[in-house]
C-alpha cells in the first residue's frame, strides 16, 4: 500500500468543458497566459486565456488552407511554445492517396501565424509524428514514413527526423533513423542534459512482436546508434495498437513510459537510462489496478516528472466506467507519487496531454464526444512538492 503522504497535486472539483473541437494541446508562457490549440472542422485554431483558464478569447486560425487539417488520437497536431513569442505548429494533411506534413509558426504570441510549408516535400506519405524544441531552441520534428516500404525485414515504415536551427525559418534534410517501424505508433523526442537527443518508436520484429525502441544522437539528430529494445515485452499482434511511448529527462538520466500488453495483460510501465539509451533499467508499473491504461503524456515538473495517462477505474460498472484521466509524478531515482484520479467531464477522456507552470500550476485537457461532436475538457491544479512512495517493480 501507499504511504498516507498528501497527494501531489489539488485538482479542481470537477473538469469542465471549455471549448468546442478535439485533439488539444495546451501550453503556457511565462507570462501565465494559456494557449489552447484544437482542431475543429477540419481547421486548426489556438485560443489565449489571460485569467487562467477561467475564460479563452476569440480563435486565431492556424492552417491558411480551409479545411486542410486531418487529425487522429495518434497522429494529431503538435504545437510547442518557447518563452518568448514562438510558437511552433505541425499538423498532417492528405495528399493524394497518401499525407503531408505541414508546418507554420507564430513569432507575435500566437497573434497570427506565418504561411505554411511542407515539412518535407519528397512526397512520401508523412503521419504519426512529434515535435519537441531543445534546450538550445532547436526544433525537432519526427514522423513515420513510406518511402522505404519494402526495404526492411518486418515493419511497412520507417521513422525520420528532421531539425531547425532558425527558429522553424527553415529544416534541414530528413534523416532516416530507423526502419522495420510499427506504422501508426506516434514517436516521441527526448534531450538529455548532457546534449542528446533522444527518439523512441514500437518496432516490428519477428512473429509480429512490436516492442519499444530508443536511439540516441550526439550530433543533434544528423547521425543516430542502433536503437535499444527498451524491454522484452513481447507483444505479439497482427496490427498496429496505435500508442507510442513518451520521453523525458531528470538531468542525464532518461526515463520512457510506455503501453504494451506483457504476459497477457496491459501494462503501462516507466523505465530509465543512464547510458544514453544502450541498457534501460526494470519497469516500475505506472497504473495499478486501473484498467485499459494508455496513452503515457510525460513532462518535466519543477524537477520531477508528471505523468498522465487514460484508464478505466476498476470499481465502478463492473469495470466499464467511462474512461478517466490520471496524474501521479515520478522522481529521479524513479519512485512515484500516490497515483490521482483526475476525472472526466461527460464521457469517455482521450489522449491527456498537460502544461506546468511555475512553481506550481498545472493545466489538464483532452478530448471528450458530446451527443453532436467533440468538446476539450480542462482540469486544473495546483501542485505541492509532496513526498514520493517507492513504486513496485517488475522484471524487465
Amino acid at each position: 500500500a501507499w504511504p498516507s503522504n498528501p497527494p501531489s497535486v489539488q485538482f479542481e472539483p470537477q473538469p469542465r468543458v471549455v471549448a468546442e473541437g478535439r485533439d488539444p494541446v495546451i501550453s503556457v508562457r511565462a507570462s501565465g497566459a494559456l494557449s489552447l490549440m484544437k482542431v475543429l472542422k477540419g481547421d486548426l485554431w489556438v485560443q489565449t486565456s489571460f485569467d487562467g483558464g477561467d475564460s479563452f478569447e476569440s480563435p486565431v486560425r492556424v492552417n491558411d488552407v480551409a479545411g486542410e487539417v486531418s487529425s487522429h488520437g495518434e497522429s494529431s497536431p503538435q504545437m510547442r511554445i518557447r518563452t518568448r513569442s514562438e510558437f511552433y505548429v505541425v499538423w498532417q494533411t492528405r495528399r493524394g492517396e497518401g499525407s503531408a506534413l505541414r508546418f507554420a509558426r507564430s513569432m507575435n504570441w500566437g497573434e497570427s501565424f506565418s504561411k505554411a510549408v511542407d515539412l518535407d516535400p519528397s512526397g512520401s506519405s508523412q503521419a504519426f509524428f512529434t515535435m519537441d524544441v531543445s534546450p538550445k531552441g532547436e526544433v525537432y520534428i519526427a514522423w513515420l514514413d513510406g518511402r522505404d516500404r519494402g526495404k526492411g525485414r518486418m515493419g511497412t515504415s520507417a521513422v525520420y527526423l528532421t531539425r531547425s536551427r532558425d527558429k522553424g525559418l527553415s529544416f534541414e534534410k530528413p534523416v532516416r533513423v530507423s526502419l522495420d517501424v510499427c506504422p501508426c505508433c506516434r514517436p516521441s523526442i527526448g534531450f538529455g542534459g548532457d546534449g542528446a537527443v533522444y527518439l523512441s518508436w514500437r518496432g516490428v520484429l519477428e512473429n509480429n512482436v512490436r516492442d519499444i525502441f530508443v536511439a540516441a544522437s550526439q550530433d543533434g539528430g544528423a547521425s543516430w546508434g542502433p536503437g535499444t529494445r527498451v524491454a522484452e515485452d513481447n507483444w505479439v499482434l497482427n496490427g498496429c495498437p496505435h500508442s507510442g511511448a513518451a520521453l523525458a529527462s531528470i538531468g542525464k538520466r532518461l526515463f520512457i513510459a510506455w503501453h504494451a500488453v506483457r504476459d497477457k495483460k496491459v501494462t503501462l510501465s516507466l523505465a530509465y537510462s543512464d547510458d544514453g539509451a544502450k541498457t534501460f533499467s526494470r519497469r516500475v508499473m505506472l497504473a495499478e489496478d486501473v484498467l485499459d491504461a494508455n496513452h503515457p503524456y510525460m513532462r518535466s515538473v519543477g524537477g520531477k516528472l508528471g505523468i498522465v495517462f487514460q484508464g478505466r477505474p476498476v470499481a465502478k460498472q463492473q469495470g466499464w466506467a467511462p474512461i478517466s484521466v490520471y496524474y501521479r509524478e515520478a522522481d529521479a531515482e524513479a519512485r512515484l507519487s500516490p497515483l490521482q484520479t483526475v476525472g472526466q467531464a461527460n464521457g469517455s477522456a482521450s489522449y491527456p496531454v498537460f502544461a506546468f507552470e511555475e512553481p506550481e500550476r498545472l493545466f489538464l485537457v483532452w478530448t471528450e464526444p458530446n451527443k453532436e461532436d467533440k468538446v476539450v475538457v480542462l482540469a486544473r491544479g495546483r501542485r505541492s512538492d509532496s513526498g514520493v512512495a517507492g513504486g513496485g517493480s517488475d522484471s524487465r
